[in-house]
């Protein structure tokens, strides 16, 4: 993790340290991305943009391979594209916010997905924010053969609550792998961000919550909600959890930030 912020950020200095205006013009941002990561990484790529996010798509033929080397390549070519993305937002006179990387295998059967924040990226270079609290703010999701394609299709301008959302999702699965039981319990329900209605952070789970879960789980979803909307300056007045097996619901308040 460490040799990955590092070379980020080398990459990140050398684009806003460019002169001569803008080295990519919004006008034709998707394109020129388009082709670097052509030359970086040799893959086909397709960006587009909705609204102040900037989405780059990358097919990956190893991305589910068996073959050590052919996976690890994959892995080359996903932190190319990731740089790329930075790179060329950074150097942009357009107004771009979020960034997502899409990346999946030919069939879209399984895909890793990065959300980023551009002003978050910015603070972490002027030293803002620590590397630590950069490295938390990254948005790394995955989406499996019943949800990859649609997850990969489904284009539209984020917002900052959404993005936030997302984070705390991921947040809360990231902080159960160091707990073997909570890993297992979290693997089971595999959370998932679902929307935000009304001030109200909506998940899904995949199995129902008995008591002792959804008191295990409103703990943990309250502490990482306010955590995280606290940096952003928002709030959400409650968390909701909906069960995709039968659309049961466990709801709870969460405590203002403000």
């Amino acid at each position: 993790m460490k040799n990955k912020t590092l070379i980020f950020l080398f990459l990140a200095v050398i684009a806003l340290s460019s002169c001569g205006g803008a080295s990519y013009p919004k006008e034709n941002i998707t394109q020129l991305l388009e082709e670097l990561v052509m030359k970086e990484s040799g893959e086909a790529s397709k960006a587009s943009i909705v609204g102040k996010t900037l989405y780059l798509d990358v097919e990956l033929a190893g991305l589910a391979s068996q073959e050590q080397s052919e996976a690890m390549e994959a892995v080359r070519k996903m932190q190319s594209a990731a740089f790329a993305v930075t790179r060329v937002i950074l150097s942009s006179d357009s107004d771009i916010k979020y960034m997502v990387l899409n990346v999946y295998d030919p069939g879209k059967n399984i895909a890793f997905r990065l959300f980023q924040s551009i002003d978050d990226i910015k603070s972490y270079m002027y030293m803002r924010i620590s590397r630590s609290d950069y490295e938390s703010r990254n948005v790394f999701e995955i989406e499996g053969p019943g949800s990859a394609q649609q997850a990969v299709d489904n284009k539209y301008d984020l917002s900052l609550e959404e993005y936030v959302a997302r984070m705390i999702s991921a947040n809360v699965s990231m902080a159960s792998r160091s707990n073997p039981f909570m890993g297992a319990l979290m693997s089971a329900l595999n959370l998932k961000y679902k929307a935000v209605e009304d001030g109200t952070l909506i998940f899904s789970s995949a199995m129902p919550l008995d008591d002792k879960t959804a008191e295990l789980l409103k703990n943990i979803l309250a502490e990482e909600t306010k955590k995280y909307s606290g940096k952003y300056g928002i709030s959400f007045k409650s968390v909701k959890i909906v069960n995709r097996q039968d659309n049961g619901t466990f709801e709870f308040p969460v405590a203002d930030n403000s």
